[in-house]
């Protein structure tokens, strides 16, 4: 939708703020969806099944620093969000 559109009558206004909605929705609402519905820790195992890596390939990423984790005790958690970027970042685009 243009900045410089004029509106001359309630019907007008109405498509507008509709429009306007919508491609608001359609740009923000994916992301909201995955917000909402996304753990912000992963497990072990939850990892493993998501990435296919092996119980030893993580113990090398953690040893080696080269994907964020928490540490309480025993128990290791990974920052989904963190995780989800270090996947983007290792990704190779096909030439």
């Amino acid at each position: 939708m243009s900045n410089n559109v004029f509106i001359t009558n309630e019907s007008d206004l109405q498509k507008a703020i509709e429009s306007a909605i919508e491609a608001a929705l359609k740009k923000q609402l994916p992301e909201l969806v995955k917000q909402a519905t996304t753990k912000p820790y992963l497990t072990k195992s939850e990892l493993m099944e998501l990435t296919g890596w092996s119980s030893r390939t993580l113990q090398h990423l953690r040893d080696t620093y080269q994907i964020n984790f928490v540490k309480h005790g025993r128990k290791i958690l990974y920052p989904t969000e963190e995780i989800y970027e270090f996947l983007e970042e290792h990704h190779i685009q096909p030439k």
